[in-house]
């Protein structure tokens, strides 16, 4: 399946899961639980694939410090550029690895601040269907939504922002 061809696949299922998601959770007046609850569009949905996108872009063209540049962390609900540890966690991750392409896998909207964006690396096409040799790498990142616009912040278990998730990676 060519990039193209999973960027229509994707966003039809995240659009599938949205329709889920908001059939299930009903109409109410504002109470504490429906600000839990983040209303979700399917702009909501084509920004962040859209983002995902423009991420792996970034890193199938060598543009590392770009595709990291991307990437933030989340302190006390400001945006901040990743700090040299995490930086240089990430600089690795994605100068050692050169996959074929990257996929997304899944994405859940849980809160505005509390996203996943489950998405791999592919190493190599398997031979046939019987090959059951593991050839994905998998990483995640955590979308926010800040005055209405979305960016990609870190996902790493010692990062507040993921300690504190419902979601669970």
């Amino acid at each position: 399946m060519t990039l193209k061809n999973n960027y229509w696949y994707t966003l039809c299922m995240a659009l599938v899961a949205i329709c889920l998601i908001t059939g299930c959770s009903g109409k109410s007046e504002k109470s504490e639980a429906a600000e839990e609850t983040m209303t979700l569009s399917a702009n909501d949905t084509t920004a962040v694939v859209d983002l995902m996108h423009q991420y792996f872009d970034k890193l199938m063209s060598k543009d590392f410090d770009g595709a990291i540049a991307m990437i933030y962390q989340l302190k006390n609900d400001s945006l901040l550029p990743m700090d040299s540890t995490v930086k240089k966690h990430y600089d690795m991750g994605v100068k050692l690895i050169v996959p074929l392409r990257y996929e997304m896998e899944s994405m859940v909207f849980e809160t505005e601040s509390d996203c996943l964006v489950k998405y791999s690396a592919v190493l190599f096409e398997k031979e046939n269907d019987k090959d059951n040799r593991p050839n994905k790498m998998y990483y995640a990142v955590k979308p926010v939504r800040q005055d209405g616009k979305w960016y990609l912040t870190v996902s790493d278990k010692n990062d507040m922002n993921t300690r504190d998730s419902k979601i669970q990676l």
